[in-house]
């Protein structure tokens, strides 16, 4: 301090006097005085209560509790006095001014000689997100967990439109496009009526940043201002911004990621009111949409299995009762051929061969797509199984007179598999004759095999055109070709064997022609090794 200046040992006031200090505090603070009215009311209450904060001095306690809450509150002062252990906050309901409207606040009090002092924290949106919870639990329990996706967002529509919330459901398609499926809210909110205008469209990943981040990261995402983080494409967008302007700073969003078996959707709740504590709610949320999309894809597994045992069956009947007159007609035509002379009756009888063994291929097919996949599972030498197969694909009348370049790559010390060497040698082939009857003229048919973590993998490649998307979501489905001779049932056969053997099959595409990889288990020794 300098020299001739003053010292009275305090600290200076702060700047603005107590007012000032007790406006600096986080929280609302009210003091009351032995006559029950308020006396100190801070800028926090101002707006916890919605009055000037000169309203709210000399107004008497039990004006600003909603009833029961004073005789509660002198309950918990006794209690105290008393020598309770009490909780240093407790939850209490306010009386907004002048609607008289309910606000909920974690309340703390004590006492400075006579009078008691109030310091209060608004709970309304932790409330909000508590009964958000409780409604979705709720939800969850009177349904049994079983809702499809389309039924929860239905029932739960009105929930988040109560809220004053846009929900969106966006469906990202593989790693560089998206598809707005669902959007929900308020009536006659321009948010939820932009979002409708993009129902339905693919639009590229990087035109939002913010589900591009999701995406990226797998990980939830928080913003209490969209707008002034959005940058490039969705900034310029003058339809988004305009409809965020009407909705007066709906602009608070949550964004969740709801991944399922082979893909991922992105869910998005925007809301003015929207908190932190929303946020744990509303992932609650997110977790019952990726349960339902889970039962949803186990329904449709369910169905097709079902399908393809009655297909089965069918199959099975139909095949037995071929094959015997089949066999007659194969026998006529041995001897009709014998006597035959004129070259047309030989011709019309080389025809006639020809789709008799047509017809022979159908039947071997039904009969081994009707046969219950799995066998008896044993070690097999990988390798060997798949030199064995490529001699019998080579050999397939379909196959036979193709020009193409083969290369087989088989690293030695491989272990072995576990499988039904007849099954897997099955599938094996079935693979191969379609991918020499796919690959262009003097193209590369490669096949290879690898150890991929706990289980081995055969990928056949094939430099022929790539299927397109439409085809290649159906290429495992029974009876299902583009070939005209084709029967459709080829790759059936090798998916029904695959899973049979607890392993897998999964189509490829890169744009440089078709890869079909078979997942095999390592048989258990060497499993139990690798583990």
């Amino acid at each position: 301090m300098s020299a001739g200046s003053p010292s009275s040992g305090k600290a200076p006031a702060p700047p603005g006097g107590p007012d000032a200090l007790v406006d600096s505090l986080p929280d609302a603070l009210v003091v009351f005085a032995d006559d029950g009215q308020v006396s100190v009311a801070n800028e926090g209450a101002a707006r916890l209560w919605g009055a000037p904060r000169a309203e709210l001095i000399g107004l008497a306690i039990d004006e600003l509790l909603a009833p029961g809450e004073l005789e509660r509150l002198r309950t918990l002062e006794r209690q105290r006095n008393e020598g309770w252990d009490l909780p240093q906050t407790f939850r209490m309901r306010l009386l907004r001014r002048p609607d008289r409207s309910e606000v909920h606040a974690d309340v703390c009090f004590s006492h400075v000689a006579d009078r008691m002092l109030l310091s209060l924290r608004d709970a309304t949106a932790s409330r909000n997100a508590g009964e958000l919870m409780a409604r979705l639990a709720d939800l969850s329990a009177q349904s049994g967990g079983m809702l499809s996706l389309d039924a929860l967002l239905d029932e739960a529509s009105p929930i988040f439109a109560a809220l004053g919330w846009v929900v969106t459901f966006t469906e990202v398609q593989g790693s560089s496009a998206t598809v707005r499926r669902v959007v929900g809210g308020p009536a006659s909110n321009p948010v939820k009526d932009y979002g409708l205008t993009l129902l339905g469209r693919t639009v590229p990943l990087d035109r939002y940043p913010v589900v591009q981040a999701v995406v990226s990261s797998g990980r939830p995402l928080f913003m209490d201002n969209l707008p002034a983080l959005q940058t490039g494409p969705v900034k310029s967008a003058v339809a988004l911004s305009r409809s965020m302007e009407l909705a007066r700073g709906l602009n608070r969003t949550a964004w969740l990621p709801v991944p399922h078996e082979g893909g991922l959707h992105v869910l998005a709740v925007a809301g003015s009111c929207l908190t932190a504590d929303d946020h744990v709610a509303i992932r609650l949320f997110a977790a019952q949409m990726a349960t339902a999309l889970r039962l949803e894809k186990l329904r449709a597994e369910l169905v097709r299995r079902e399908r393809l045992a009655a297909v089965g069956q069918m199959a099975a009947v139909l095949a037995h009762e071929v094959r015997n007159p089949l066999a007659v007609v194969f026998n006529t035509i041995g001897v009709m051929q014998r006597y035959a002379e004129r070259p047309e009756e030989r011709s019309l009888l080389g025809i006639l061969s020809e789709e008799a063994d047509r017809l022979q291929r159908l039947v071997s097919e039904l009969l081994d797509f009707a046969r219950p996949a799995g066998g008896t599972p044993q070690p097999v030498a990988l390798p060997d199984l798949v030199r064995e197969a490529l001699q019998a694909a080579v050999q397939d009348p379909g196959c036979v007179g193709r020009e193409y370049c083969l290369e087989v790559v088989l690293p030695e010390g491989l272990p072995w598999g576990w499988a039904d060497p007849h099954e897997l040698r099955r599938a094996l082939v079935n693979v191969m004759v379609n991918a020499f009857q796919n690959v262009s003229p003097g193209g590369t048919v490669r096949v290879s095999a690898s150890r991929a973590e706990e289980r081995l993998r055969v990928r056949v490649f094939d430099d022929g055109p790539s299927i397109p998307a439409e085809t290649a979501a159906r290429v495992f489905e029974p009876f299902f070709t583009t070939r005209a001779s084709g029967t459709g049932l080829g790759l059936a056969v090798v998916k029904q064997v695959m899973e049979g053997l607890g392993g897998r099959v999964d189509l490829e595409q890169d744009g440089q022609g078709v890869c079909f990889s078979l997942l095999i288990p390592l048989a258990p020794a060497v499993a139990h090794r690798a583990g």
